[in-house]
């Protein structure tokens, strides 16, 4: 009888510690889906940026965009940073080669748009 106690004792000792523990993955299984959800394309982007959105950050809008951009006074990154600050971006987006690679294609073509 005391054995089945104490084992009933040890399993209820370790479910208390491996629930948090549990729990933490889990929060973090769903703040990469939450991050993952509000992914916002290169395409979508550079067109949030061209319609305005990030004025308040200081990037400009429109033509002027489109100018900053061949100055090099608005790059890839620039907007990156602004949809990391926002949300919209997991923060490893920034040392995604492909992801600024195409941000900057995007940008390069604004005139063509």
């Amino acid at each position: 009888m005391k054995r089945q106690i104490l084992v009933g004792l040890s399993t209820l000792a370790l479910s208390l510690v491996s629930a948090p523990a549990f729990a933490s993955e889990v929060a973090a299984v769903n703040q990469q889906s939450v991050n993952i959800a509000n992914q916002i394309t290169p395409r979508n982007l550079v067109t949030r940026a061209y319609q305005g959105s990030f004025r308040s950050q200081g990037i400009p809008r429109a033509g002027a965009l489109d100018f900053a951009a061949r100055r090099g006074r608005v790059t890839a990154e620039d907007l990156v940073n602004v949809a990391i600050a926002q949300g919209r971006l997991a923060p490893e987006t920034i040392n995604d080669r492909g992801y600024l690679n195409n941000v900057e294609s995007f940008l390069d073509n604004l005139d063509e748009n």
